[in-house]
């Protein structure tokens, strides 16, 4: 738990509003681990699938994404974490499902606009919509496409992936304007 010590005294020192919203101290700091499971239409327009679940008893957050994806997936890749109000922890996951077996509970996605923080020492935006991680996601996903040199991602994508990918800006985690 020293990492989350120092992690809580971090946020502490930079931001003391979430230090008062965060757990009294000596409770425990719940880890909850999220994933979207995307994948292709019948139209080649990105549906995607999202469930959370608590990780418990020092379970891998690996293994439980894998377990809370959706479809037969083909590449499942670690986001995003964020820290939440509640005082959870989240860690956010991209799974891409194989052509065809997303299944039933999908959505379409819609327009995907990232939140930014007005404040460059407070990176975490006031608010944060539900597809807002997976916008994040999608964009990261896009630049690992881009920037894959054993062209892993493109043959785990698969050709049609790889078209809905390129409609989406491609961007790295925490890229700060130039």
């Amino acid at each position: 738990m020293r990492g989350l010590a120092a992690f809580l005294v971090a946020a502490a020192v930079a931001s003391p509003v979430a230090w008062a919203q965060a757990p009294a101290a000596g409770t425990e700091t719940r880890v909850a681990v999220e994933v979207f499971s995307v994948g292709l239409g019948p139209d080649d327009g990105l549906l995607f699938a999202r469930r959370e679940g608590d990780l418990r008893d020092g379970a891998n957050p690996d293994g439980r994404a894998r377990a809370l994806s959706t479809g037969d997936v083909a590449l499942i890749h670690s986001t995003s974490w964020r820290w939440e109000p509640d005082g959870r922890i989240v860690l956010t996951y991209l799974a891409w499902a194989k052509e065809g077996t997303l299944g039933a509970g999908t959505r379409k996605l819609p327009a995907l606009t990232p939140p930014a923080s007005p404040d460059p020492l407070h990176p975490r935006p006031v608010e944060i919509a539900e597809v807002d991680p997976l916008a994040h996601g999608l964009r990261h996903l896009t630049f690992l496409l881009h920037t894959s040199r054993d062209g892993a991602v493109a043959a785990a994508l698969g050709p049609r992936g790889v078209a809905a990918l390129s409609r989406i800006e491609a961007d790295v985690a925490g890229e700060l304007p130039r």
